[in-house]
């Protein structure tokens, strides 16, 4: 680097690293425009907290609603898949006697259902 270079990167340091006495003006000002930042940041987050938060944690819930909704209807398919096969080969005969039995097993469930809903 060479020494004019020296000089433009010592011009363009700012007044707060240089040693000496600082002037009051120069602290009266940076604690005004300190006071301000904070005031403007504190008040984005205030109208975040009001405006898209409430939006975020709804929108997370659907999602992980959704997904679980998903995980239960996907082990209930399972399930039933499994009774159909384990009834298929405990009971003798094809597997016309595992339909019967199930098919017997959800209409009773859905009469005694039926019975019990109100008008």
């Amino acid at each position: 680097m060479t020494a004019s270079g020296r000089e433009s990167v010592a011009a363009n340091v700012s007044d707060e690293s240089k040693p000496g006495p600082r002037s009051p003006a120069d602290d009266l000002s940076n604690d005004w425009v300190t006071s301000l930042v904070d005031r403007f940041v504190a008040t984005v987050e205030n109208i975040r907290r009001a405006t898209t938060q409430p939006i975020l944690t709804m929108a997370r819930g659907l999602v992980y609603g959704i997904l679980i909704l998903a995980c239960v209807f996907t082990a209930l398919i399972l399930a039933g898949i499994g009774l159909f096969r384990l009834l298929d080969v405990v009971v003798p005969g094809e597997s016309w006697s595992a339909h019967l039995i199930l098919g017997s097993a959800f209409c009773a469930l859905g009469g005694l259902l039926w019975s019990r809903r109100s008008d």
